[in-house]
C-alpha cells in the first residue's frame, strides 16, 4: 500500500506540473520556458535566470509561482513522512485518489477551447487595469513554436551586405524586422532601413531565424 501512495502521489505531482504549465502558457510565456520554470519552483531549485524576471514581472504568474513552492515543500515533507511510515498508507490513499481524479479532469478541462478561453479572460481581468510600461526582456519577445528571436548579426569585411540597405537585403513582409544599426558607437533608428551598411556595423533584427540565417549569410548558434 505504501508503495502504491508514492506512485499515486508522484502522478498528483505530475499533474500539478502539468496543469501548472499549461496556466504559464496561458499568460503568454512559452512553453518550454514555462515547463522549465515549474518544474524549477516545485523543486525550489531556485534557478535565477533572465527568464525567472518573467515570472516576477505578472501578477498572475506570481501567484501561480508562490501556489508551487508551497506545494513543493508540502510535498517533501509528506513524502518523507510517507517512505519512513509504509505501513499506514491506507488513510492517505483515500485523501489522494480523488484528488488526482479532480486534477485531471481539471488538466483535462483546460485543453478545452470554451474553458481555455474563460481561464485567459479571467488571467486578464487579474492585470492592472491602467496601461503601464517598461523594460522587457529578451526572452519575452522569442516565440520557440514559430523559431522567431532577436539576433544580433555583426557585418564583417566580406559580408555581402557592405553597400545594401536593410530594405535591399530583407524580405519584404513581416518576417524580419530591423530594430537598430549600432555604428561606431552610435544608434541608427529612423534610417535603419534605408542606411547603406559598412564593415563592423552590427544590426539588431527581430524575425524567424532561418530568414535571417539565409538573407544575412550567417550561421546562428
Amino acid at each position: 500500500m505504501g508503495y502504491s501512495f508514492i506512485l499515486v502521489y508522484l502522478i498528483l505531482i505530475l499533474l500539478v506540473l502539468r496543469i501548472s504549465t499549461k496556466l504559464l502558457v496561458m499568460t503568454g510565456l512559452e512553453p518550454s520556458q514555462s515547463s522549465f520554470q515549474t518544474v524549477s519552483m516545485l523543486t525550489g531549485a531556485g534557478f535565477t535566470t533572465s527568464e525567472s524576471e518573467l515570472i516576477l514581472r505578472h501578477p498572475v504568474r506570481r501567484r501561480i509561482g508562490m501556489a508551487l513552492i508551497l506545494f513543493g515543500a508540502f510535498s517533501l515533507a509528506v513524502l518523507i513522512s510517507v517512505i519512513s511510515n509504509l505501513l499506514s498508507q491506507h488513510s492517505h490513499m483515500m485523501v489522494l485518489i480523488p484528488g488526482a481524479v479532480l486534477l485531471t479532469l481539471f488538466l483535462l478541462a483546460l485543453k478545452h477551447p470554451a474553458v481555455n478561453s474563460r481561464v485567459s479572460h479571467w488571467i486578464a481581468s487579474r492585470l492592472p487595469s491602467r496601461t503601464e510600461g517598461g523594460a522587457l526582456p529578451v526572452e519575452e519577445l522569442a516565440d520557440d513554436e514559430r523559431n522567431e528571436d532577436v539576433v544580433g548579426v555583426q557585418i564583417a569585411g566580406d559580408s555581402g551586405l557592405i553597400g545594401r540597405t536593410l530594405r535591399e537585403a530583407l524580405p519584404k513582409g513581416d518576417e524580419v524586422v530591423p530594430l537598430v544599426i549600432k555604428r561606431d558607437g552610435g544608434k541608427i533608428r529612423n534610417e535603419r532601413w534605408d542606411t547603406k551598411l559598412q564593415k563592423g556595423d552590427f544590426i539588431l533584427l527581430y524575425g524567424d531565424e532561418s530568414v535571417i540565417e539565409s538573407c544575412c549569410n550567417v550561421k546562428l548558434q
